[in-house]
């Protein structure tokens, strides 16, 4: 498993909506499933959190 942090100092991807950044790891995991790495994922989950 790899778990991480996201932080940006860009001030218009700061001020993104959870459902834009939402779209964006939810871009990223259909890119993981089916790009060229999809031959070393077995699942790929990536979800935005709140604070």
């Amino acid at each position: 498993m790899i778990s991480g942090t996201l932080m940006t100092t860009n001030i218009i991807m700061a001020n993104w909506s959870r459902t834009m950044w939402q779209n964006v790891v939810s871009r990223a995991v259909r890119a993981l499933a089916t790009g060229p790495f999809r031959l070393h994922f077995f699942s790929a989950l990536a979800t935005v959190g709140g604070s």
